[in-house]
């Protein structure tokens, strides 16, 4: 029995989880209770990028569509389908429905959609996700990227005026952007042009030129705030999101967009509820911070917080937060102004953290909790088996819409200086063509994880064609090395494998350098960092190679290949190939849904052939939920809307003693 692998340290530390759980009839039972994968770092839709965060979305807000929970396939949320679409296909209107509301009873209507979407790209509640809306709507990162630069100028301004350091990096930013021509003006010589690059000596040395200047810094401050914030309203009146209405809402977008309403369902496209504007930081009456931030009290999610007046956490989806204490549970209750409030089958839902795996499984092994949302556990393979065997109909393992990979550096030198012997095509083929895929997951990963020659997994995306990728070929793989002049290795300098620390990462690391040992004769070393090193490293290009994995955000192939696109944030390789690039471009203006997956598949085909990332597996995701739970339906999308999730007799959630 797998369950005797708890030691009885894991034991003993479960106690305390059990106690707490149980909480000895402080509170009613709730009609279901998860572990969440991971604490929630955040309920603000704008800030969000964890899938426990977003899964909190999905229950706590709803959008215009969201994916039917079978096949993930967008679906009505708050606006009616289909949206009225212009002939050219860039521009849609939404009707939303008169009755659905907030869970203070307000109608939701088309001003809460263009509320909430303007956060998601304002500097100050802007985040990873952004470029959801930034890159698709009409005239969003334009205007995202013109706030940016004055909030920048506000910033080197503010820090003038406190007499407080300026980073080279912010003041080069700002004095090579227009809007820093007030400041570039005042310098005794002007900027050599081209300005240097980010080299702090030289932009400290030019701080310390505007620090000597006699500015009534304060005041020269003051006046740029005020005249950004009369132009503002023009310019965001140019991004392609306006209400028409009180249940009209017109969206223009950048290119045509097949997958809109796949969008429309993500937590950056939630609507926010007025109240929000209470807790809005505020500069002297001005409606944004000294620096131009369009900043808010972090408290504004939380259910409790009244601050001047506010609320508490007002959202729109089935359920309401009833109580969130941060790295212990979410507490949500069914939304009784909900639109579709008939078809909500549980009426609370408990989230609960449990930071350690073992003690999390044993939880859900004594009926404790329904459903527990990532089996991570050492023993986790043999869970799997067994449900393959038919021994447990409780194990699912679902192969999801998301890629192992590796990331390669292309650059022509390394952040030392020293000649990258990956930017050689040849090289990075040889490394891709030496990894035996199969055995990786047969004997390493072990949880029946198809593997993956390509970047966007293979079969998930209807009407795509997968295109070839590099395949696993120890033959070819000696023969490109030695054509690159290391016949087995010899030349070669030592190849570095980043990796962060966690999980399976370490044996899948060894694993492959044994492989390229063996296959290739080289000399490896693995490099393993925390998760937050491991991020610094590779946004700096201080890696040879790395681990990476990904998962798409939308059902459509860009949501993986924009990510080699050579002006993406993303593209951490360092890879630009101008091919690759126009095929992305002219997929995206074709209006031929055929013609344009054919230009994606002809982008990846490339992209794989040149290499600056080699596949490896598609991610299984492997939750454990109970036999009785109704409501849940595996998806390659992890996707697990919680209106429709409940015990199939009715039943509350077991306590402990009970």
């Amino acid at each position: 029995m797998v369950r005797k692998v708890l030691t009885g340290v894991i034991a003993v530390a479960a106690v305390s989880a059990i106690a707490w759980i149980g909480r000895g009839g402080s509170e009613p039972d709730v009609d279901f209770r998860f572990i969440n994968r991971a604490s929630n770092h955040t309920l603000d839709p704008a800030r969000m990028s964890y899938i426990q965060d977003i899964q909190a979305a999905t229950a706590l807000w709803e959008g215009l569509t969201w994916l039917d929970p079978r096949t993930s396939e967008p679906i009505e949320g708050v606006a009616y389908l289909p949206p009225e679409y212009s002939d050219d296909r860039l521009t849609a209107r939404f009707t939303l429905r008169p009755e659905a509301r907030w869970s203070n009873g307000d109608p939701v209507t088309a001003d809460d959609f263009v509320r909430g979407w303007r956060r998601a790209i304002e500097p100050g509640t802007a985040d990873a996700y952004a470029e959801l809306i930034a890159h698709h709507i009409e005239g969003a990162d334009a205007y995202a990227a013109w706030r940016t630069a004055h909030v920048n100028l506000l910033t080197v301004i503010r820090l003038l005026q406190n007499r407080s350091p300026i980073q080279g990096e912010l003041l080069a930013q700002t004095l090579r952007h227009e809007s820093g021509a007030l400041l570039a003006d005042m310098l005794d010589r002007p900027l050599p042009d081209p300005p240097p690059g980010d080299q702090d000596p030289y932009w400290i040395s030019r701080a310390a030129e505007l620090t000597r200047l006699d500015v009534d810094w304060r005041t020269l401050g003051d006046e740029v705030l005020d005249a950004h914030i009369e132009a503002m309203e023009e310019r965001f009146a140019r991004v392609g999101v306006r209400a028409l209405g009180p249940h009209l809402l017109e969206v223009r977008l950048v290119r045509p967009t097949p997958y809109l309403l796949d969008l429309t369902a993500f937590s950056t496209y939630m609507p926010i509820h007025e109240s929000i504007e209470i807790l809005r930081e505020r500069y002297e009456g001005r409606p944004l911070s000294a620096m131009g931030i369009w900043a808010c009290d972090p408290q504004w999610t939380k259910p409790d917080y009244h601050k001047d007046g506010y609320p508490g956490l007002i959202t729109n989806g089935a359920f309401r937060l009833a109580d969130w204490r941060f790295k212990r549970r979410l507490l949500l209750e069914a939304n009784p102004y909900y639109w579709g409030r008939d078809r909500v089958r549980s009426q609370t839902i408990e989230a609960v953290d449990i930071e350690y795996r073992n003690t999390a499984f044993m939880l859900y092994e004594q009926g404790l909790v329904d459903m527990m949302m990532s089996l991570t556990m050492d023993y986790t393979p043999e869970l799997v088996t067994q449900a393959e065997q038919g021994l447990r109909d409780d194990i699912h393992a679902i192969p999801s819409f998301g890629t192992f990979y590796l990331r390669f550096n292309c650059r022509p030198r390394l952040n030392d200086g020293s000649v990258n012997p990956l930017a050689d095509v040849r090289v990075r083929q040889a490394l891709g063509r030496a990894i035996d895929r199969q055995a990786l997951v047969d004997h390493v990963v072990r949880l029946g994880n198809p593997i993956s020659e390509t970047f966007v997994p293979a079969g998930l995306i209807p009407g795509y064609e997968s295109p070839e990728g590099l395949s696993y070929d120890p033959e070819e793989a000696r023969r490109l090395l030695a054509e690159a002049g290391y016949p087995q290795g010899q030349g070669l300098p030592v190849i570095e494998y980043l990796y962060n620390t966690g999980a399976q990462n370490e044996p899948i690391a060894q694993a492959i350098e044994r492989m390229w040992v063996q296959t290739l004769g080289i000399r490896v070393q693995l490099v393993a960092k925390e998760t937050k090193a491991f991020a610094e490293d590779l946004t700096a290009h201080r890696f040879m190679t790395a681990r990476s994995g990904w998962f798409g955000d939308y059902m459509d192939p860009t949501t993986f290949l924009d990510l080699c696109q050579s002006e993406n944030g993303h593209n951490m390789s360092g890879y630009t190939d101008a091919h690759y690039d126009s095929l992305l471009a002219e997929a995206g203006r074709t209006t031929d849904p055929q013609r344009r997956l054919a230009l994606l598949s002809e982008a990846e085909g490339h992209m794989l052939i040149q290499a600056p990332i080699v596949p490896v597996y598609t991610y299984v995701m492997v939750y454990a939920w109970s036999p009785d739970v109704v409501g849940l339906y595996p998806n390659p999308r992890n996707w697990f809307p919680m209106q429709f999730v409940g015990r199939a007799d009715g039943s509350t959630a077991r306590r402990a003693g009970s």
